[in-house]
């Protein structure tokens, strides 16, 4: 496998190609667990290569990786490792991301996930299980918003601070894995919350979306106002796209920022700092609060240790249109999205590093099949940013699922030299590659179904499923490689 690092907004690999990377997350978020919820066994890696996944975004919790204070679940780590092993025979790259929903799951009392209970501070406040969503703890719980307001604050359990521990976990992860060609990286922490802040937060954004949809001359307050008399549930959501998400959003932005540098911003440089004493493989991800997953401006700076810029970080962004988690989502509206995902670009262009969109997707159960045009919008615009992408989630049967005939798609992989361009046209089924070469080495691109191609190409690996794993010759200066897909 290609040793992957970072030149600027690229992934680029030993060969100094661009790589642009597209998977799953694979997530086990149950509690008490004894070994990976998932059995990722070769049938598992040869469809997931089948499909054109070549990253796992996998998310594991702190719950089951130190149980009991000090002790580590080595039957749980086990499997990881075999995890690795695989994923490395089949050309995988693991994300280890460190997941957390409410900071933790309150051993079975809240939804939460995170967090074992030794780690968790709640000044007296009683984990709950949801009113409306499973998210709603975070605004209106308070265990929550106290657990993480002590874990900010590094307070001690037990003589030693609650970051130090979670440093001391990091370390332990890095030094198991350090040298597996199918490391990629490390996720510190899924979606980060302020705290207790948040309840100014959330007043600010009530108040802020209130006066958008009453006030802001972008509205067709017509269109909303008939929409609402009829019921018409699609028409009235659309009314607020993503032209206004900013106006709506952007006075969080001050308490935000505030949180990013005080708080999370340090948290990032410990952590990595913790990571860097045992290895400089892997790439550092910085995620966004999960405030900014609706538009907010992350205000972090980038990572440093010891005072020194980190090389090898990258940026991974999540945004669900905001009707994620509900019956609603039928009807979510990928304007708001790409107005999300808008943000989270101008975060990338300030940090100068490079993107794999870490979430994104969100549909329930991965049956249906009426969101697929939503979902295309967005697989367009994380194209245009050249941003490889990590679809949340995997649910155990998806390779053999519909789910494939929007995830499965052309995409280029490793490509020689500065991309300007690419996309899928779905109506004429063709795939356009523009880019300078090097003239170094092979581009390679993953083509879904058979295909026709005026440009000269060798096959890497046929798959079962007709796909194909291609490489095309580079001579030194601007090239385009157009391929046309065979219904």
């Amino acid at each position: 496998m290609n040793s992957i690092s970072t030149s600027k907004l690229r992934f680029i690999d030993e060969d100094g190609r661009t790589r642009i990377f597209n998977g799953m997350n694979i997530d086990d978020k149950l509690q008490n667990q004894k070994e990976f919820r998932y059995n990722l066994d070769e049938d598992f890696f040869k469809k997931y290569r089948a499909n054109g996944f070549d990253i796992i975004r996998l998310a594991i919790t702190w719950q089951n990786l130190e149980p009991n204070m000090g002790e580590y679940n080595e039957d749980y780590l086990k499997s990881i490792d075999l995890i690795f092993s695989l994923a490395e025979q089949y050309g995988v790259y693991i994300l280890l991301d460190m997941h957390q929903d409410l900071y933790s799951g309150n051993d079975g009392k809240s939804v939460g996930d995170g967090a074992p209970s030794w780690a968790v501070i709640t000044d007296g406040a009683k984990p709950r299980m949801p009113i409306f969503v499973w998210a709603d703890g975070y605004f209106l719980g308070k265990w929550v918003q106290k657990s993480f307001d002590h874990f900010w604050n590094n307070d001690k359990v037990n003589g030693i601070g609650l970051q130090d521990r979670y440093c001391e976990l990091w370390k332990m992860l890095a030094n198991r894995y350090k040298n597996s060609p199918a490391l990629f990286g490390f996720d510190l922490m899924n979606e980060p919350f302020p705290g207790s802040d948040s309840k100014r937060m959330f007043a600010r954004l009530v108040t802020g979306v209130s006066k958008t949809v009453l006030l802001n001359k972008k509205i067709n307050r017509g269109k909303l106002f008939k929409s609402l008399i009829k019921r018409d549930t699609k028409n009235m959501l659309d009314c607020v796209g993503g032209n206004v998400i900013r106006d709506a959003v952007h006075k969080i932005d001050s308490l935000q920022e505030k949180f990013d540098r005080e708080k999370y911003s340090p948290f990032l440089n410990k952590t990595t700092a913790a990571i860097r004493e045992v290895t400089q493989n892997g790439i550092i991800m910085m995620e966004q609060s999960y405030i900014c997953n609706s538009g907010v401006k992350q205000s972090c700076p980038p990572i440093t240790v010891n005072g020194k810029r980190e090389e090898k970080q990258c940026f991974g962004p999540h945004a669900y249109d905001f009707s994620v988690d509900t019956p609603l989502y039928q009807y979510a509206n990928a304007s708001r999205v790409k107005a999300f995902f808008g943000e989270m670009r101008e975060t990338q262009l300030r940090l100068e590093v490079p993107v794999v969109v870490g979430e994104w997707g969100g549909c329930s159960d991965n049956k249906d099949t009426s969101w697929f045009n939503h979902a295309y919008e967005l697989l367009d615009f994380f194209d245009e940013n050249h941003w490889g992408q990590i679809y949340w989630d995997y649910h155990g049967d998806d390779l053999d699922s519909p789910l494939m005939t929007m995830l499965s798609r052309t995409h280029p992989v490793a490509v020689d030299g500065d991309i300007k361009s690419y996309g899928y046209n779905r109506i004429s089924n063709t795939f356009k590659l523009e880019y300078d070469s090097d003239g170094k080495s092979e581009t390679v691109i993953y083509i879904h179904k058979p295909f026709e191609t005026d440009n000269e190409y060798r096959i890497i690996e046929k798959y079962e499923n007709e796909a194909a794993l291609v490489a095309f010759k580079n001579n030194k200066g601007s090239h385009i490689i157009t391929i046309t897909i065979k219904d």
